[in-house]
């Protein structure tokens, strides 16, 4: 959000405010607690539980929470109404383009009572307005993909205002090895939804398929990125488990080609408007998308004259640079242009 970046970049990029903590697999509870000085957020917070028989009791009051299975088998207790589910095997299990993610949302002014076995992930926010409760199982929701080439990923949207919540809006994104997610770049920290941006902070959970490692051994790993072109310029080693706080700016991540990467994503503002506002720059990639998808409808051969380059780009417009890198990444998938 604008004011959580007035308050927190500079601190972060001066290393006052270290905005990743990364997570034991063991305590319990919220661990990125926006009213921590610590902490470069003012609204969003997430937590986790680790689930036993014994009920863990939690009154929401102005916040409302959203929850999310890792791994294992819950039954919850909301005002009165119950919900239950699973994950077996983690968010990983079903393998690419799948998805065996679950989502139960808890409204302000209510008492969550829950048991089970797992860990059980959890964001929470103040909430605009007073909602209803509601469980959504992993076959109620589709899973998208967004992006082409090295920034190709998979996006599901488990809870949403659209879905009933009043603020927090809550998915998971898994990135393949060695491949972008967060790109091209774009930011939501500015309220200003008549030019297409809201004002929000954003939390990502990162875990990552292969976890055995002997001792002093690196094990998978990526790096996330938190920038705004101006006063926040930070780059982070991420493993599994990584909780990153995002204030705000452009939030980029990749994973190493080691490993596949799943993040929890949850984003809170003062709006129940979500809008992401593309920065100018680099909106040429998403034309490159539409090239690519154009390219692999055609089931032409990949030689292609220099003519036909220039009128496939044409209604771009791009730059010469542009252009170049176009050639550049064309060349990589295996066209020869000339």
């Amino acid at each position: 959000m604008q004011s959580t970046m007035e308050k927190y970049a500079r601190r972060v990029e001066n290393n006052e405010v270290n905005p990743v903590i990364h997570y034991n697999g063991l305590s319990s509870g919220l661990l990125l607690n926006p009213l921590e000085e610590e902490i470069p957020l003012e609204i969003l917070g997430f937590g986790i539980l680790q689930l036993s028989s014994e009920p863990l009791i939690q009154k929401t009051g102005e916040k409302e929470m959203a929850l999310v299975p890792q791994d294992g088998t819950f039954e919850a207790e909301v005002n009165g109404e119950r919900f239950k589910g699973e994950r077996q095997g983690g968010p990983f299990a079903l393998g690419p383009g799948k998805s065996n993610a679950s989502a139960l949302y808890v409204p302000s002014n209510s008492t969550l009572k829950i048991h089970g076995q797992g860990e059980m992930a959890f964001f929470e926010a103040p909430a605009l307005g007073q909602q209803k409760p509601f469980f959504r199982s992993s076959d109620e929701f589709a899973v998208v993909s967004r992006g082409d080439w090295v920034w190709r990923r998979d996006v599901v949207t488990l809870i949403s205002p659209a879905e009933g919540s009043s603020n927090l809006i809550v998915g998971e994104t898994y990135s393949p090895p060695g491949l972008w997610s967060g790109t091209p770049l774009h930011r939501h920290d500015r309220h200003a939804l008549e030019s297409g941006e809201s004002d929000h902070e954003e939390i990502y959970y990162h875990r990552f398929c292969w976890k055995k490692k002997t001792e002093n051994e690196i094990g998978p790993y990526g790096v996330q990125i938190l920038m705004d072109g101006d006063r926040l310029k930070k780059a982070y080693l991420i493993t599994d488990r990584s909780m990153v706080a995002i204030p705000g700016g452009c939030h980029p991540v990749v994973a190493a080609p080691v490993s596949e990467l799943n993040y929890l994503w949850g984003l809170a503002g003062r709006t129940n408007k979500l809008a992401m506002w593309d920065i100018p720059e680099f909106v040429h990639l998403k034309h490159f998308e539409e090239i690519f998808k154009t390219l692999a409808g055609s089931r032409q051969s990949k030689k292609m004259t220099k003519k036909k380059f220039k009128e496939l780009t044409k209604p771009y417009g791009f730059s010469g640079e542009e252009e170049a890198l176009l050639r550049t990444i064309l060349m990589e998938k295996g066209y020869k242009i000339g």
